[in-house]
């Protein structure tokens, strides 16, 4: 039976398996169970002993500790004696070194250890086994040997493998005599160490203001060069700048494990609208916890509700004369702010205003109209108010200025009746004067008087 840490991830086939918390742990540094049917690029085969003809490995369904295949020593290859398949008599031929190898890049683990099952039918007591090597600096060591065979089951090999290892070798052998058996299969190959170094992440930059609900906080995470690899990432919380950080949970995500490119960070199920900073943890497949920062990676303000706004001016449903109509508005926006308002007339393109709150329509013609204004936050949540409002048209000849064009005409009229008058006045006086100076001087009523009666006193001589 496979060890409990083989048997987790073959039965889980490949699935993430959810290690405790630890500041060490024991990491899959490599899992192959065949049931891809063919032989992977990870691996590669050789016979470096080709006396007999090559002979090598391949996959066979023939037999399997687990799934349905398993890599046998022989299926590729010919009878040295005879000629048949090798797979076709399910026999290995004479004469054979068979190498199954894996490049392995494992640097920054301990205590590796190296677990595979293997089923194995040879001469006994003579030159056939199967073996496992590891190669380092170019040097191939010896760490496992089997000869004469497991008795018609499979077995469990647990090996040591040295921190320095570069390739793994599963070797079959086999001299040249009694070769009429049915050799070596091997299954379920895994590697472990033991991993301390924790991994990093940490949320990415974020924005001043956002209004998504929910929010997708990205961040990065890595762990060490050929460690086991982040397993998950937490996402941790807190409203405002002070007090306890909290996990952010989710109900589909009730451990706050985290494996998606992006956190949906929802503040319903937070502590609602309002200024949040975050940072990241992240875990490995070894069970390594990255301890939390000194300090946030990232914070934002979230503003989910639209501002509010009010048009004081026109009136709903008002009629109004023909002119200039003045709009005006009050907005406000109690988190993140107003960041601008527009108008839009008739629904026409908005118009932008800044922070303006009122503008003014003139040329409107008379009728029906409506005026939206509308308000954005420095979130970009967005109000819009609508006014409807009628332009009544003047009466035929209402509002033109008659009364003052009439008293213009008699200010007119009058000046010219006034000058005409005093024209006729002058000339008549100037007339009269100049008649006045050329007739004689007439006798006084007195002189006439005494020329005329006889009693007046005689003249003296």
């Amino acid at each position: 039976m496979l060890p409990a840490l083989v048997a987790l991830v073959v039965a889980a086939s490949f699935l993430t398996i959810l290690a405790p918390r630890a500041s060490a742990g024991t990491a899959i540094l490599f899992l192959e169970d065949f049931e891809d049917g063919t032989i992977v690029p990870d691996w590669s085969v050789e016979d470096s002993n080709p006396l007999a003809g090559e002979d090598y490995w391949g996959i066979s369904d023939y037999r399997a500790n687990t799934g349905n295949y398993s890599a046998w020593a022989a299926q590729v290859g010919n009878q040295s004696i005879g000629g048949q398949n090798n797979s076709d008599v399910h026999l290995y031929d004479d004469d054979m070194q068979a190498d199954l190898t894996v490049d392995l890049q494992v640097n920054g683990f301990d205590s590796l250890t190296l677990y595979f099952y293997y089923y194995s039918r040879t001469e006994s007591g003579g030159g056939d086994w199967i073996q496992a090597w590891y190669e380092a600096g170019g040097v191939q060591f010896p760490i496992f040997n089997n000869t004469g065979g497991t008795g018609n089951r499979w077995d469990l090999a647990t090996v040591a493998v040295p921190n320095n290892v570069e390739r793994l070798i599963i070797r079959f052998h086999s001299d040249g005599a009694n070769h009429g058996f049915e050799g070596a299969y091997v299954d379920d190959v895994l590697l472990t160490g033991v991993e301390d170094v924790p991994p990093t992440s940490a949320a990415d930059p974020m924005p001043t203001f956002v209004n998504d609900r929910p929010y997708e906080i990205a961040y990065a995470a890595s762990d060490n060069a050929n460690a086991s690899g982040v397993d998950y990432v937490e996402l941790w919380y807190r409203r405002g700048t002070t007090g306890n950080f909290t996990l952010y949970t989710r109900p589909a995500n009730p451990l706050g494990q985290w494996i998606t490119p992006t956190i949906p960070f929802d503040v319903t199920l937070a502590a609602g609208d309002g200024y949040y900073e975050f940072y990241t943890v992240a875990v490995d497949r070894a069970g390594n916890a990255e301890a939390p920062p000194a300090t946030p990676d990232a914070s934002v303000t979230i503003d989910t509700l639209s501002p509010t706004l009010t048009v004081t001016s026109p009136q709903a449903d008002a009629v109004l004369p023909e002119g200039t109509v003045n709009v005006s508005w009050q907005g406000a926006d109690a988190l993140s702010g107003i960041d601008r308002f527009e108008t839009s007339l008739d629904g026409g393109a908005f118009v932008g205003a800044g922070l303006a709150t009122s503008r003014d329509l003139s040329g409107l013609a008379a009728g029906s109209h409506t005026i939206v204004v509308r308000a954005y936050d420095r979130a970009g949540n967005v109000r819009d108010v609508s006014v409807d409002f009628t332009i009544q048209a003047a009466a035929p000849g209402e509002g033109f200025p008659w009364l003052w064009i009439l008293l213009l005409l008699l200010v007119v009229i009058g000046g010219i009746l006034f000058f005409l008058w005093w024209r006729r006045d002058r000339e008549e006086k100037e007339a009269v004067k100049a008649v006045e100076k050329a007739a004689p001087e007439a006798p006084t009523e007195a002189s006439e008087g005494r020329e005329g009666r006889g009693d007046e006193p005689p003249r003296e001589t």
